[in-house]
């Protein structure tokens, strides 16, 4: 017999969903609220990553992926020019840990290690937000801003976005591969 108590309480409600035939989810993700949560093609999204569409939907691109102990979507209500919900453009890493409330995050960026989007916020294409950084609630990020350290703030001008989002999807691929997908318990 199980050491462990059963809970007594019901299951909450499964979010209303639109999901990609080619999406990898792992079985232990969860995904909550009342608004549509739409997850794109060939997006991964591992093990305990959390969506949360209490307060307003969210959207992710094709080609993205979404790291575990991640937070994805607004955790209080949406103000009125955020009623659309979050949207997350393809080709985006959001990276263990991190809190992403940003209204948009663009193709391409990058959202570190343990990293926090403010609620409203809004990332250029091809960011990167560095480990630990905070990024304030409405505050806009320009294409191409690299932030790190102590709000430290550069252009990247390397011109490598396209081998970028090459290298996502080959890491893509490779996750493919490693998490086993359970897209029926979410549909």
């Amino acid at each position: 017999m199980s050491s462990k108590r059963a809970s007594t309480m019901p299951a909450p409600p499964k979010p209303p969903t639109s999901l990609a035939s080619s999406l990898i989810i792992a079985e232990h993700a969860s995904l909550t609220g009342t608004h549509l949560i739409t997850l794109g093609p060939n997006t991964v999204v591992h093990p305990r990553a959390r969506f949360n569409s209490a307060h307003a939907p969210i959207t992710v691109g094709s080609n993205c992926i979404i790291c575990e102990r991640s937070l994805i979507g607004f955790q209080s209500d949406a103000a009125a020019n955020e009623r659309k919900g979050a949207v997350i453009e393809n080709g985006v890493v959001i990276e263990v840990g991190a809190v992403v409330e940003a209204r948009t995050v663009g193709e391409g960026t990058v959202v570190e290690v343990q990293a926090k989007i403010g609620k409203g916020a809004v990332l250029g294409k091809h960011c990167k937000i560095g480990p630990l950084c905070e990024i304030a609630e409405g505050e806009v990020i320009p294409d191409f801003t690299v932030v790190y350290g102590n709000g430290m703030r550069r252009l990247d001008s390397s011109g490598v976005e396209d081998l970028k989002l090459k290298m996502v999807a080959r890491q893509i691929e490779v996750l493919k591969k490693l998490i086993p997908s359970n897209l029926a318990k979410f549909q």
